[in-house]
């Protein structure tokens, strides 16, 4: 197959590349920033059927109003509540409003709780839900009201889940745009010191930019049916660009090496693509197929993104497989235009890898003991881990949303962004003396729960009332999850059906679940990594040991996450804040991307061991070989990551930052501890059990290459 491909692309360089380029215009134009209805997802929008949580977001909608979408803090340090001016100056500003912006409007003095009153009596909010069908069209109607709502003599503050959607959403993509013009430049100086050339520099960087184009063109397309959330923009670029980047080092490290080999232009482009091209084809069905894991969990976010990784990784592969290899061909020798003098640098770097090799061949029992001791050590803060939704501390302290959020948690004893709510279905009607009394025996029993600060009853519809329950605790915690279980074991007034829903009340189903399906999925993604593994390097026991060293790197990256932001280790250096939880969807999406990338550089290394082997037949030479040669070209491709991953660090969305920092930890830890000395130094230790398959199978799928051996000098003094 690869031959095939190679006979045509070279056959019809131009016309591929004369394909490709009104293809990439379109995915430009059709781009998910143009086109799509972003936000974070809505938590009414995905989650199990069968949850609690999402039967009581079908009943809200049902009921119509009742969700609380923006809270408006109104204070005036001279006037108390009670002062009947401070009420008049809301209730004006309130009648001011266009039609259309608002449905359904909760003040103090329409429903006095004292939950509605601030500590020092100077201040007020106001319960809005919001006008529009999804997400978009409220944030829309967000935008209306802040432009519209006014007070004189009167401070206004906005937060709750809409306000905090449309300022994450305006900062996701700012920073997404910002982040890939400054990643690429230094991935783009990085390549240049590797390759002394400004061209064989540049076809990475493209290639990247290219994927990121594709994926956003496809998310473009998407968008127009479905609800994008904003963090899809941030994984496409991340993804497109380490993806994209790293194919395309690959291929253009393979083609140089050809060319040097004294092979000609036509035939090393089929050498390239039979080796390198073969390696990310594989490697972007085993990730693509691993996307597929996230049906296993309800969350829409997830499987967006997951949605996202596997476009950038099949935009990557379709561009590195048939794309890249018609541009290798029309550049030829070319590629190395414009070489800069760097005398002794490559003779170094190779000198290094030799010696390294060298060194694991020697002494792999100290290299497995001292690399998987440190691994065990970052995986202990693992067993400790806690999960919780973001709240307002997803934000930067400077943010609006997040002031006026911290100041509503201060002034008033509870977070607005996540509530507790409840849908309860009376038999008798509301607005009847028997109804009212139903109601009004439920929110005394709300209210009397260890933990609620007050309910308000934000819609009536029928026999069916919603009511908001303002709690003390952070969004997704343990505390407030405890609550939820709490609310749902209270006795209900006789014939009347409650169900709790909101973020929080998600969380605990939604973790009750992932705890179901997790070791299903684990299951799934096993099977779904081993067997192209088993197909590409013809092993049972490499395809084994693969999987073993992703568990010991992704845990390592969440063991240090835990540590760093629940713990609250070194979060003055990497700019957060110790928020007591880790984001239920960060280790899902870390496992999509860093998986990406781990095997990337797994099917690299490995097949070059094997190509070693297949030429060789000894397994200590294989592997020093293999080390030797894949060693340089994972290091940089780790290098482009890192870069990557630390730009994008550099957020003030929590989650961003959790996901980046994760991502720098686990392909730093894997592509140094991991590849280059863990996994020698266990294949040294196998012998040539690592080349294991029973029967006529391990006859098949030679690599078609050349290959060049290790030197003599390079394994001097090693067992063989």
């Amino acid at each position: 197959m690869f031959a095939a491909i190679a006979r045509f692309v070279t056959r019809r360089r131009w016309a591929v590349l004369a394909v490709s380029i009104p293809l990439v215009l379109l995915a430009v134009v059709t781009g998910a920033g143009r086109n799509g209805r972003l936000g974070l997802g809505d938590y009414t929008d995905y989650g199990a059927p069968s949850a609690e949580s999402h039967r009581a977001a079908v009943a809200v909608r049902t009921v119509g109003g009742g969700y609380v979408d923006v809270l408006v803090i109104y204070r005036n340090d001279r006037l108390q509540i009670a002062d009947p001016a401070f009420r008049a100056a809301v209730e004006r500003s309130l009648a001011a409003l266009p039609p259309g912006i608002v449905t359904e409007t909760t003040t103090y003095w329409g429903n006095p709780d004292p939950m509605m009153v601030s500590r020092d009596g100077h201040a007020t909010f106001v319960a809005l839900s919001l006008a529009g069908n999804d997400v978009a069209e409220r944030v829309a109607a967000y935008h209306r009201l802040r432009n519209s709502l006014s007070a004189t003599g009167v401070q206004l503050a906005y937060t709750g889940p809409v306000p905090a959607i449309d300022e994450i959403a305006h900062t996701a993509i700012h920073e997404a745009v910002r982040n890939e013009v400054i990643a690429s430049l230094a991935i783009l100086v990085l390549l240049l010191l590797l390759f002394r050339s400004p061209v064989a520099a540049a076809i990475p960087v493209v290639l990247g930019g290219v994927t990121i184009a594709l994926t956003l063109g496809a998310l473009g397309i998407a968008a127009r049916f479905v609800e994008i959330p904003v963090f899809a923009l941030n994984a496409a670029v991340t993804a497109g660009l380490a993806l994209g980047v790293d194919a395309g080092l690959f291929m253009v490290s393979r083609f140089r090496e050809e060319l040097a080999r004294g092979r000609g232009v036509d035939e090393a482009v089929a050498a390239t693509v039979g080796t390198a091209g073969r390696t990310v084809f594989f490697s972007g069905v085993t990730i693509c197929g691993l996307t597929t894991v996230v049906v296993f969990f309800p969350i829409q976010a997830a499987h967006v993104i997951g949605l996202t990784v596997a476009l950038a990784m099949g935009f990557g592969v379709l561009l590195s497989v048939i794309g890249l290899p018609a541009l290798l061909a029309a550049l030829g020798r070319r590629i190395d235009m414009l070489r800069l003098p760097f005398p002794g640098r490559r003779q170094r770097v190779r000198v290094g890898w030799v010696r390294l090799a060298r060194s694991v061949m020697r002494r792999p029992v100290h290299y497995l003991v001292g690399v998987g001791t440190v691994l065990v050590l970052l995986w202990v803060p693992v067993f400790h881990a806690v999960v919780g939704l973001p709240d307002q501390l997803t934000l930067p302290a400077h943010a609006p949303v997040r002031a006026a959020t911290d100041d509503l948690f201060h002034d008033f004893g509870f977070s607005g962004v996540g509530v507790i709510q409840v849908v309860a279905t009376f038999p008798d009607r509301l607005n009847t003396s028997a109804g009212d009394a139903e109601l009004s025996t439920l929110t005394r029993n709300l209210g009397a729960t260890p933990g609620v600060v007050g309910g308000l009853v934000t819609a009536k519809n029928g026999r069916t009332a919603v009511i908001y329950v303002g709690h003390s605790g952070v969004v997704g915690d343990a505390a407030s999850r405890d609550l939820v279980r709490e609310i749902r074991r209270l006795p209900p007034p006789p014939g009347t059906q409650v169900l709790v829903g909101g973020p929080t009340a998600f969380m605990v189903d939604i973790l009750d679940l992932i705890q179901a399906r997790l070791p299903w999925a684990v299951l799934y993604g096993a099977v779904l990594m081993f067997v192209p593994l088993l197909i590409a390097l013809r092993s049972l026991v490499l395809p084994v040991k693969a999987l073993l060293m992703n568990v010991l790197s992704i845990g390592a990256a969440f063991g240090s996450l835990v540590w760093i932001f629940q713990d609250g280790h070194l979060v003055g250096l990497v700019g957060g804040a110790r928020v007591g939880s880790i984001d239920p969807i960060t280790p899902l999406v870390m496992l999509l991307l860093v998986t990406a990338l781990s095997m990337d550089y797994e099917y690299f290394l490995l097949s070059r061991m094997r190509e070693e082997y297949d030429a060789l037949g000894d397994n200590t030479a294989a592997v020093a070989g293999g080390l030797q040669r894949s060693g340089p070209i994972i290091t940089a491709t780790a290098a482009t990551v890192l870069v990557v991953a630390a730009v994008f660090a550099d957020s003030d969305i929590l989650f961003i930052k959790q996901l980046c920092i994760g991502i720098f930890i686990v392909v730093a830890v894997d592509a140094t501890l991991v590849r280059a000395l863990l996994v020698p130094a266990i294949m040294r230790l196998l012998g040539r059990a690592n080349w294991w398959l029973p029967g006529s199978a391990r006859r098949g799928g030679q690599f078609h290459c050349e290959t060049t051996t290790v030197t003599a000098a390079a394994m001097r003094g090693t067992e063989r």
